[in-house]
């Protein structure tokens, strides 16, 4: 998945009338004491017409390729309200807060979803179904207790059937994205080194490594990498948070 923050836009029903909203930011991070304990998201109605809103949270789980889950967020953190309806043109706001009571040894990763309802506004006048647009936000919410920072490794590096796989490992209290992400393998015995830069690292590059965690990268035997092998050194570089 790409970065700690993105938007899903679910287009399910067009025509010529649409309802759409705003939301900020994608991507915040609170404690769990005091006034860094809460944050708040806002919800901007730019259309003519009023809109429905739902919002929630979920935990943020990935496994090592990169999938992710969501399994439910219990009472460490409260939302308020989790239902909506904006006026048109109008803004309003929704506040995360930690309620939890064990201070977390790691950064703590969750979505907050904000989700248009097809709410049907204009059916009642004029008998015709009205222009539903579902619009789907998924922002990226961290939960950190002091200067936690990351700790990114290579743990392996293999060739397996014609592919490079490389295993990074996320040693630190923190998650790191891999922005302007570039590898330089070296191989000692033969003195030689090869640069990878960013442009050549697609679907590694940009990658968020969640705390404590772990993934695999895949690239094919080719190009740049055919001359790669499993007793190099690895040394990524990209721009740490």
């Amino acid at each position: 998945m790409k970065l700690n923050l993105f938007l899903i836009l679910i287009c399910l029903f067009f025509s010529t009338n649409s309802h759409a909203f705003k939301f900020s930011p994608m991507s915040a991070t609170i404690g769990v004491k005091g006034n860094e304990s809460s944050s708040l998201f806002y919800l901007e109605n730019d259309s003519e017409q009023p809109i429905a809103v739902q919002v929630s949270l979920a935990k943020r789980e990935m496994d090592v390729t990169g999938n992710e889950s969501n399994p439910k967020v219990d009472s460490e953190l409260s939302l308020y309200p989790t239902q909506l309806i904006i006026p048109a043109n109008e803004k309003r706001s929704v506040k995360v807060s930690w309620t939890g009571k064990e201070i977390p040894t790691k950064e703590l990763a969750y979505r907050l979803i904000a989700e248009q309802l097809p709410i049907e506004l204009e059916k009642a006048k004029n008998k015709k179904a009205s222009i539903k647009v579902l619009l789907r936000y998924v922002a990226a919410l961290y939960v950190k207790e002091g200067d936690f920072s990351s700790d990114i490794v290579v743990e392996e590096l293999k060739v397996s059937g014609k592919k490079i796989l490389i295993v990074v490992a996320n040693n630190g209290k923190k998650h790191q994205v891999l922005s302007n992400l570039s590898l330089t393998f070296k191989d000692e015995k033969k003195k030689k080194e090869v640069l990878i830069k960013t442009e050549d690292l697609k679907g590694m590059s940009g990658e968020n490594i969640l705390a404590g965690s772990k993934r695999v990268f895949s690239f094919p035997q080719i190009g740049k990498f055919s001359d790669v092998n499993s007793s190099e050194k690895v040394k990524l570089s990209f721009d740490k948070e």
